[in-house]
């Protein structure tokens, strides 16, 4: 299995959550996600990333449902960096 990062980024509260969904298998039929997150205008493959988090181990039955996930646990991990 290729391993290839397409990461889907979104302005959240003034920082930027990057996601990639990542393949459990060849077919397709199981994904995760990884998150990071930066400051607005760095690269989600640059190394200095405030966080990066992989998924949850879950298995989503598509690569847009992995994305969606991965949006929803990148939006928690800001929250929790403004909080602290």
């Amino acid at each position: 299995m290729a391993f290839e990062q397409d990461w889907q980024t979104e302005e959240y509260k003034g920082m930027e959550v990057h996601v990639t969904p990542l393949a459990h298998d060849d077919a397709g039929t199981a994904w995760d996600f990884s998150v990071r997150i930066s400051q607005p205008g760095e690269d989600a493959s640059y190394e200095s990333e405030l966080t990066a988090a992989s998924g949850d181990n879950g298995d989503y039955p598509t690569r847009e449902a992995a994305v969606e996930a991965g949006f929803v646990k990148g939006y928690a991990i800001v929250d929790s960096l403004l909080a602290g």
